[in-house]
């Protein structure tokens, strides 16, 4: 499992180290599943769904971003990000991460868009998606859109 992961793209890469380790443990890869997970923030407003986002993910970006062997970051920019975090730059640091790089480490958006990258997820391989907080721009909104909207779209596809 990565708790800071919504990409699709690194699904494989655990599949193979699931696999990899399987077989070295004596056991069935079919036993063990992929369970991905990051911040979400979903709301009628995709915009300010996505502004939040980026402000909970600068903190761990230019970490997580470099153990996913999927992401490519250029040094600058994880720097840039870091120092903005640690002075507590918010703004500073969301300026600085794209809609595409924000896509890979967090669920944010409409709930269409939420549904759209879960089902990424699941046509990879995932086996399960967990939506992290806050939610939404509120923890109440966030939880009944997710109930609401998101979830019942996923199940029924």
């Amino acid at each position: 499992m990565n708790g800071f992961c919504s990409s699709p793209n690194l699904v494989p890469v655990f599949q193979s180290h699931v696999a990899r380790d399987a077989v070295s443990a004596g056991s069935q890869e079919q036993e063990t599943g992929i369970v991905v997970g990051a911040v979400t923030v979903v709301d009628e407003d995709g915009a300010a769904a996505r502004a939040l986002a980026r402000r909970e993910v600068a903190l761990y970006l230019p970490i997580v971003a470099n153990l996913d062997p999927t992401v490519e970051m250029e040094p600058e920019l994880s720097e840039q990000i870091r120092v903005a975090a640690e002075r507590f730059d918010f703004e500073q640091a969301s300026r600085l991460i794209s809609d595409e790089l924000l896509s890979k480490f967090a669920f944010t958006g409409t709930p269409r868009q939420i549904v759209e990258q879960a089902s990424s997820l699941f046509a990879a391989g995932a086996s399960r998606v967990e939506f992290g907080t806050p939610h939404g721009l509120t923890t109440e909104e966030g939880l009944r859109l997710l109930g609401k909207e998101v979830l019942p779209a996923i199940q029924n596809r």
